[in-house]
C-alpha cells in the first residue's frame, strides 16, 4: 500500500511510494548515512591513536638507547686506557651498554646486543685516545613497530650516540 498524504481536499494515496520509483527513492534516502560516516571517522581516529601510541614506544626505545650510549661513553671517558688493558676496556664498555638495557628499570623491552655497539676510537684497533680527545659510543637497534607492520614500515632503525672527552682517569679535570 502507498503512503498516505494529507492535502487541503482530504487524504489521498501517494502512488509514487509504491510504484517502480520506490527502489530509487529508497536508494536516495539518507537513512544510515550517519552510521557509515561515523564508522569512517572511528577507523581514522583509531588509526591516529594507535599510531601515536606506537610512536611513543619508539621514542621510549630511543631514550633507553641514548642512556645506554651515554653510559658507555662515560665509562670510556673515565677509565684509563693502557696498552695492557685495551681489549678489557672495549669489553667493559660494551658490557656497560648491554647491562644498561638489561637493568630492572628497562620496561621498554629494548635488547641491545654487543654487535649493535660501535666505539670510536676503538681501543683495540686504533689505540688509546689522548687525554682531552673526544670518544664516542654509538648504539643502533631496530624497533619493531606494532602499527607500522600494517602500513608497511615493519622495523624502524633507532640510533643514538654520546660523545665525551677522554680523561683517562676516574677524576674530573679539576682533580676532584
Amino acid at each position: 500500500m502507498g503512503a498516505r498524504e494529507e492535502t487541503e481536499k482530504g487524504v489521498r494515496l501517494n502512488r509514487s511510494a509504491t510504484g517502480p520509483n520506490w527502489l530509487i527513492n529508497r536508494w536516495r534516502s539518507e537513512r544510515g548515512a550517519n552510521l557509515i560516516e561515523m564508522s569512517f571517522i572511528v577507523v581514522l581516529m583509531l588509526a591516529l591513536v594507535v599510531g601515536a601510541v606506537d610512536l611513543g614506544f619508539a621514542y621510549q626505545h630511543y631514550g633507553v638507547v641514548l642512556n645506554a650510549s651515554r653510559e658507555g661513553a662515560r665509562l670510556y671517558s673515565r677509565t684509563p686506557c693502557l696498552s695492557s688493558n685495551r681489549a678489557a676496556l672495549r669489553s667493559a664498555i660494551i658490557n656497560a651498554v648491554v647491562n644498561e638495557t638489561n637493568a630492572t628499570t628497562n620496561r621498554a623491552g629494548v635488547r641491545i646486543l654487543p654487535q649493535n655497539v660501535t666505539i670510536s676510537p676503538d681501543p683495540t684497533s686504533a689505540g688509546c685516545p689522548a687525554p682531552g680527545a673526544p670518544v664516542e659510543v654509538r648504539v643502533r637497534v631496530l624497533y619493531r613497530s606494532q602499527f607500522g607492520e600494517l602500513i608497511g614500515l615493519g622495523e624502524i632503525p633507532i640510533s643514538a650516540s654520546a660523545t665525551m672527552m677522554h680523561y683517562g682517569s676516574d677524576t674530573s679535570q679539576s682533580g676532584s
